[in-house]
């Protein structure tokens, strides 16, 4: 076989099925995750912007938590990678086999990160995070960087869940065939490995740069 006629196949064949076709077939799972995080993250935003003594004592121990955790494994890669790779892609992947509790492990992070930020814009603020953030501006300033990676790795998870839970609808209702069947599952894998990769970076990021890039910006604009 040519180098051409082997390009050409391959084009054609796997790359089509993994590049050019993989958006189509599982842009309503990565549309209905995104939506279910955001909405979440817009609840918790007014919530703990308009009612933030209804969630001053989860955000609290949610804190205490979180310092427990640096507390005891530190700020690197591996304890962050670990930790989110555990909680933001394994569980809700793996819930994919119900559905629900993907769509509410999606409900929880957003409505968390939605309620700290609305909660550090209200009148009331002042909670302390791990980093010891204590307003709006500085808490993006300590999470965007990161967090543009470890919220896609969230929603890309569940998206891969939810093709999870579509295949085992499939496969209760005997609709579509075992091949279909398998090309269903090896999506949600390729899902998967695309959030973990997402979640990585996430953790490289947070670990190396997030924090003395926070400094870096806090003191420049504590200096003017």
């Amino acid at each position: 076989m040519s180098k051409i006629a082997f390009l050409n196949r391959f084009y054609n064949g796997e790359f089509n099925y993994l590049c050019i076709n993989f958006y189509k077939r599982n842009k309503k799972f990565l549309l209905l995750s995104a939506a279910i995080y955001f909405l979440a993250l817009f609840i918790g935003l007014i919530i703990g912007y308009f009612i933030p003594g209804l969630i001053e004592n989860f955000l609290n121990s949610v804190v205490k938590s979180d310092k427990q955790f640096v507390i005891k494994n530190g700020i690197n890669t591996f304890s962050i990678f670990l930790h989110n790779l555990t909680y933001g892609v394994f569980f809700p992947y793996t819930a994919g086999v119900t559905g629900i509790i993907t769509a509410g492990i999606l409900i929880l992070n957003g409505f968390l990160y939605g309620s700290f930020l609305g909660f550090l814009s209200s009148n009331i603020g002042g909670i302390l995070s791990p980093l010891g953030v204590s307003n709006p501006v500085a808490f993006l300033i300590y999470t965007i960087p990161h967090g543009i990676f470890e919220t896609s790795g969230i929603i890309v998870a569940g998206a891969g869940g939810f093709k999870l839970t579509n295949l085992v609808i499939n496969i209760l209702i005997d609709k579509k065939t075992k091949n279909e069947w398998y090309n269903e599952f090896k999506d949600s894998l390729i899902l998967v490995v695309i959030a973990i990769i997402l979640i990585l970076i996430a953790a490289i990021i947070e670990a190396n740069i997030t924090l003395p890039l926070g400094n870096y910006i806090t003191h420049l604009s504590l200096a003017k």
